[in-house]
């Protein structure tokens, strides 16, 4: 769950009318990686790139090569872009060192070593690319491999979460048969299936930055399209999920002041 940011990051989003900061929530739903543009320099013929375009995490790019390696994404977009999440990746524990870097080797996110397999997200400064570039080195023999890479503009809430909110990374939910004896002892339990699972409170959300900062858009691509999220990405950069929603948000004016509030009920991998 690791937030890498840019060491030359500048903060883009915020406005004297809207003012954010690196702790401000991120969500990372815009996405412009298609089967298309996306290639490995290696690739097993049975796990191609064109996986990692589908946001199924069941899918997989794997290489089979162990050494100095590149996944490439040919934007076709002028607009900026700001981030790239990966998910399902084996790179934490493989121990691959990974960095970002544009189409003429430029380093957009410095080279990381990640803390374990969960979901990754690089942060670097809004800007118009033709290429993205991820550059994975050599790790401990294993072959590297994920399932999902998004490559886009991050949405910066327009308000941090303090409570209310259960991060994903500590909301555990199990579904569990308990054995019991005739005599009402304790004969152990079988956990059936386990996952994360949790609400995300928006509130106070003026109409006015969520028609214009892509509300609304965000919520209609989530009605099918996972998305990556990070809650307090400063205060805790090991807390990123992959999620997706699992309820129909609603989102109401709320007096007096009439800004918008919704739950955001999400299920997800960390």
């Amino acid at each position: 769950m690791s937030l890498v940011i840019s060491q030359n990051f500048v903060l883009t989003d915020s406005t004297p009318e809207f003012p954010v900061t690196l702790d401000h929530p991120v969500i990372g739903w815009h996405n412009i990686v298609t089967t298309a543009n996306i290639v490995a320099d290696n690739e097993d013929p049975d796990f191609p790139a064109t996986n990692l375009a589908n946001p199924a995490t069941h899918e997989e790019w794997r290489s089979d090569a162990d050494g100095l390696q590149y996944l490439t994404v040919t934007t076709g977009y002028v607009d900026e872009i700001d981030y790239v999440g990966i998910a399902r990746h084996n790179f934490g524990s493989a121990q691959i060192p990974v960095r970002i870097e544009d189409g003429d080797g430029n380093v957009l996110v410095q080279e990381v070593l990640l803390a374990d397999d969960s979901p990754a997200l690089f942060r670097f400064t809004a800007q118009s690319l033709a290429e993205v570039v991820i550059r994975m080195d050599a790790g401990t023999g294993k072959l590297p491999r994920a399932a999902v890479v998004y490559v886009g503009k991050l949405l910066v809430l327009e308000r941090k979460i303090y409570v209310g909110h259960t991060p994903l990374a500590q909301a555990r939910k199990i579904n569990v048969q308990n054995g019991r004896s005739e005599r009402g002892n304790f004969l152990g339990r079988i956990v059936l299936g386990a996952w994360r699972e949790t609400t995300i409170p928006l509130s106070l959300l003026s109409p006015a930055w969520y028609r214009d900062h892509g509300g609304d858009e965000f919520l209609a691509v989530a009605a099918e399209t996972p998305f990556f999220f990070g809650w307090r990405p400063e205060s805790y950069p090991y807390e990123i999920g992959y999620c997706w929603t699992i309820d129909d948000p609603m989102p109401v004016p709320v007096g007096p002041s009439n800004r918008i509030a919704f739950d955001l009920k999400v299920s997800g991998i960390v």
